[in-house]
């Protein structure tokens, strides 16, 4: 695992955003779990005003979620409504390229299985990046549930990647920003590897990069 501490938030982005545009700047097909949520918020600022000065092609990219809430949050989707207005809207990823997860589905046990299934086909993710929750999980991975509905805040179930298929991804990226991230992210980087600390078991994956900021990383 390597950690890269950024100054602040807004170079926490600069960073993050480089990263982004490099990983597909080398591998234009890159099957990609984009993350939702405040810190990677700035990030998509920062990468829609590079693309407007030197834009890159990120058309052929493959686009997953990392997790969603159920109805009654938004049907198509509480978190990928940020990935399109934020990313989506202006990176011209085609529609087809894009697999957010249908929790309008009657069966969701079904519906993460042919998740799973998309996720093969793509030939398994290049890179999942994703955020750390303030209990230290992972997605909605939420410490001791086996199970891949989990409660969030907004309502009482979720899907989202299991921590099995994040650590088969090709490479794992965590933003952590802010002062309130300290104790999740010490647990995460110098406790022991559990299931009560989720995002512990990136420690153990060949290839993780952290990217955080003094405020969570003094």
């Amino acid at each position: 695992m390597h950690v890269l501490i950024a100054r602040d938030a807004d170079e926490l982005a600069e960073i993050a955003a480089d990263v982004f545009r490099e990983r597909v700047r080398a591998r234009p097909d890159l099957a990609m779990a984009v993350p939702a949520g405040r810190t990677p918020r700035r990030m998509y600022a920062r990468m829609a005003q590079l693309q407007a000065r030197a834009p890159i092609d990120y058309a052929r990219m493959r686009v997953f979620s990392v997790d969603e809430l159920c109805p009654p949050a938004p049907p198509d989707g509480y978190f990928w409504r940020q990935v399109r207005a934020e990313f989506l809207s202006w990176a011209n990823v085609e529609a087809a390229r894009c697999r957010p997860f249908a929790v309008d589905a009657g069966d969701l046990d079904a519906m993460c299985t042919a998740y799973e299934a998309a996720i093969a086909e793509a030939g398994g993710l290049d890179l999942v990046m994703l955020g750390l929750g303030p209990n230290a999980h992972l997605a909605s991975n939420e410490p001791g549930c086996a199970r891949r509905r989990t409660q969030g805040e907004v309502c009482e179930r979720a899907v989202t990647l299991g921590l099995a298929t994040i650590m088969a991804a090709r490479e794992v990226i965590v933003l952590v920003s802010g002062e309130a991230k300290r104790a999740p992210l010490a647990r995460m980087l110098d406790g022991s590897v559990t299931p009560e600390v989720p995002a512990s078991v990136l420690r153990t994956h060949p290839r993780c990069l952290v990217i955080t900021d003094r405020a969570a990383r003094p």
